[in-house]
C-alpha cells in the first residue's frame, strides 16, 4: 500500500481467477501467482488497479506462456464474458523486461489498461480501468515499479 500514489485503498472485491483472453490454454501453469486490486475514488470517476506477478518453473515456461497470450490476443478481438460483451485492442507499452504488450479493454461503457511484461521466469502484469478515466500513466508508472522492483529482488 504504501508503494501506490496518493489517494489509493486496497480493494477487497473477490479476484476474477484463472480467466484467460478468449480462453487461450495457457501451456504452463505459474508455480507462483500474486495479485493485488486497489481503488480511487467513487461513483463515476471511481477507478481500480491491479497489480500481479506470475513467477514460472523457468524463463523458457513463461516466454511460452507470454507467446500463447500474444497469440490469442493476435486472432480474438472480442469475446462475450459474464453477459458483457469485452472489446480487445492492442496498445503501446514501454519495453521493459524481455518483452512487453499491452491491451486496451473495452466492455459496457468502461475501459480497462492492460500492461503485461516477460522478465526471466516471470510475467509481471498491471491494469487499471474505470468509467471516466482508466489512468494510461499510473499503469505505466506501476509497471515500470513493479520490474524494477522485481529485478532488485532477483538480484539478491
Amino acid at each position: 500500500m504504501s508503494q501506490m500514489p496518493a489517494g489509493w485503498s486496497t480493494d477487497s472485491s473477490p479476484s476474477t481467477g484463472d480467466k484467460t483472453f478468449c480462453n487461450y490454454r495457457q501451456p504452463h501453469k505459474a508455480q507462483v501467482q500474486v495479485s493485488r486490486t486497489f481503488q480511487k475514488g467513487g461513483g463515476l470517476t471511481a477507478t481500480v488497479a491491479t497489480v500481479g506477478l506470475r513467477q514460472y518453473a523457468s524463463a523458457s515456461d513463461a516466454a511460452e506462456s507470454f507467446a500463447a497470450m500474444e497469440k490469442a490476443l493476435e486472432s480474438c478481438h472480442k469475446e462475450t464474458y459474464q453477459g458483457s460483451v469485452l472489446k480487445y485492442s492492442p496498445m503501446s507499452v514501454d519495453k521493459l523486461g524481455d518483452r512487453s504488450l499491452g491491451v486496451r479493454i473495452d466492455s459496457d461503457g468502461a475501459t480497462a489498461l492492460q500492461q503485461f511484461t516477460l522478465d526471466g521466469p516471470t510475467l509481471v502484469n498491471v491494469g487499471t480501468g474505470g468509467l471516466a478515466d482508466a489512468e494510461a500513466d499510473t499503469a505505466t508508472k506501476l509497471l515500470r515499479d513493479q520490474v524494477d522492483r522485481y529485478e532488485a529482488a532477483a538480484r539478491r
